[in-house]
């Protein structure tokens, strides 16, 4: 998100200051009140309206639902309240009172704007797009059955009253129907690809692209950074998520560093490299008397027509390691090691024309241009490296499992400050050779993502 927008809770303070500005309505403690009975409270990750709702044009102004409604806080789900957000938004009684209605379960709280609708004993979870939906079918009934109720009766009118009634004609939301064709599973994938095919080339083509495109985009960062909030990962875990996430079988994932090379591989060139062509050898560079060898992870070929070499680590590979007896930051042995490997993959792409580097019996160019299938020729002039390694949660080791004596000398707020401040060096220290840690990689494909939806 980019920085200078509002916050969702800084949005929603405006919206609520408002609210505080009629003398019944107080807040304390990011807590809004009538008569010390609270309506909602708050924070930056959650709305929660109580069960006791208040309109100040009624006689009886304070009135005790049957229900509790949450919202989770962030900028879309800003949208479902209203100017005026002393009470959850009108569709929750909606509902609430439709689950019951088809079910013997007496629900009484619902999450509007969750990440996926499901019910869990007497709580309902509803996303926003489903709820939305819901809506907009309940509105649409509501117009055919008004329309259908005046055309059986103006017979009566006219013969009993002489009066003239014009029947509104009611248009149908095929939106809506197309929808709920998906969700009734009645629509195959095949009628999709022909409806999609019968679209003609244009502006309204392009934005449903785009739309499917975002939508993409944004799964795989908010499904990577799953995989970063891991710290600790190992074979068993990584072929796990590959399975639940991207359905890779689990006998074709190793390890984290190749379950993240198949994810980098299979989704990154557009989205996270932003690059023409991205391609995965697994062939090692020989050289004529087979001693030296590099296997590279992934090549890049960019705008230019040049080679940037990706070498991979793990996404919970710690990246600086920390000398207490001197107070520094330094390179962690994982690192280092990419780094050298990151210098002999440069080293073999510049004499990627030399017949002594070959891979699968081919001169590098030679070997790369095949892969490239003609839609552009490479030809290395300044051939660099990109360093992928560990996150922001594994920058540094963790403070807490420095010694005693060392936590003694350093808070933990100077321990993170010099550790960013560190890395930002190294960063900048290497000739030709990028270091990027992987929640970096998605927050640069999150602003790309965010910039083109403006």
């Amino acid at each position: 998100m980019a920085r200078y927008k509002k916050s969702p809770l800084e949005k929603l303070q405006t919206k609520l200051n408002k609210l505080t500005s009629e003398p019944e309505v107080k807040e304390e403690n990011k807590k809004i009140k009538v008569r010390n009975k609270i309506l909602l409270e708050y924070s930056s990750k959650l709305i929660k309206y109580t069960k006791c709702r208040y309109y100040p044009s009624k006689i009886e102004d304070l009135i005790e639902e049957y229900f509790i409604v949450r919202i989770p806080l962030n900028h879309d789900n800003l949208n479902l309240l209203g100017s005026n957000p002393i009470n959850p938004p009108f569709g929750a009684r909606k509902i609430v009172d439709l689950f019951r209605n088809v079910s013997s379960t007496l629900f009484d709280s619902i999450t509007i704007g969750a990440t996926e609708s499901k019910v869990a004993g007497k709580s309902i979870s509803i996303t926003k797009e489903l709820y939305d939906t819901i809506l907009k079918i309940d509105k649409e009934e509501g117009k055919d059955r008004k329309a259908r109720f005046t055309s059986r009766i103006a017979p009566f009118l006219k013969s009993d009253y002489n009066l003239n009634v014009d029947v509104a004609d009611v248009t149908r939301n095929y939106s809506l129907l197309l929808q709920e064709m998906i969700a009734s599973g009645e629509l195959t994938k095949a009628d999709l690809i022909l409806l999609s095919n019968n679209l003609d080339s244009g502006d309204t083509n392009q934005v449903i692209i785009e739309k499917q495109v975002n939508k993409q985009v944004k799964w795989l960062i908010e499904t990577i950074e799953k995989l970063l909030e891991d710290t600790d990962l190992n074979a068993s875990k990584a072929k796990q998520f590959g399975s639940d996430e991207f359905g890779y079988s689990k006998a074709s994932i190793t390890g984290p560093e190749h379950l993240i090379e198949r994810i980098l591989s299979d989704y990154g060139q557009f989205t996270l490299f932003g690059v023409p062509a991205l391609l995965n050898t697994d062939k090692y560079v020989l050289t004529t008397d087979s001693q030296s060898r590099s296997q590279f992870d992934l090549i890049l070929i960019t705008h230019l027509g040049d080679i940037e070499v990706v070498e991979l680590k793990r996404t919970d590979e710690t990246i600086l390691d920390y000398d207490s007896s001197r107070g520094k930051f330094y390179p962690s042995k994982s690192l280092s090691i990419a780094v050298a490997q990151a210098e002999r993959y440069i080293t073999a792409v510049t004499k990627d024309n030399d017949e002594e580097y070959k891979i699968d019996g081919k001169k590098i160019r030679e070997y790369v241009n095949d892969l490239v299938g003609g839609t552009t020729f490479i030809e290395t002039i300044r051939p660099t490296a990109l360093i992928l390694i560990g996150s922001w949660e594994t920058l540094t080791k963790d403070y807490n499992k420095l010694s005693a004596e060392t936590k003694k000398k350093l808070k933990k707020a100077d321990y993170n400050e010099n550790g960013l401040r560190a890395f930002r060096e190294i960063k900048g220290s290497y000739k030709n050779i990028k270091i990027l840690n992987y929640s970096e990689l998605l927050e640069h494909a999150r602003t790309r993502l965010e910039l083109a939806k403006e």
